[in-house]
């Protein structure tokens, strides 16, 4: 059985993305229009946050050195990252969101 936790108010999500904790995890989660992503709170090119940053079609771009993320699988899609983030399953219930507990 999946275990869902509630980690914040879909209205509190801005433009630059919410840091919250996940178990123990960093996660950063991101208004895609109505649907809410949880990715990595960490870039997987140098391990800076991803907070800030800004969408871009179906990518998340780091504030940093400009990455793209697919929001959907974490794929590394432009450099300087190579490396893929990880993703988590998120779902928002009476505006609330819930992430799916890494390794749940």
């Amino acid at each position: 059985m999946a275990n869902w936790i509630e980690v914040a108010k879909a209205a509190d999500i801005g433009e630059g993305g919410l840091y919250v904790w996940v178990g123990n995890e960093e996660v950063l989660l991101v208004r895609d229009g109505e649907e809410i992503h949880a990715i990595a709170y960490l870039c997987s090119h140098q391990d800076m946050e991803l907070e800030g940053g800004h969408q871009e079609g179906d990518a998340w771009v780091c504030p940093h050195h400009g990455a793209r993320f697919r929001l959907k699988t974490g794929e590394a899609l432009t450099m300087p990252a190579v490396e893929p983030i990880p993703v988590f399953e998120a779902r928002v219930e009476d505006g609330k969101v819930f992430v799916r507990e890494p390794g749940a």
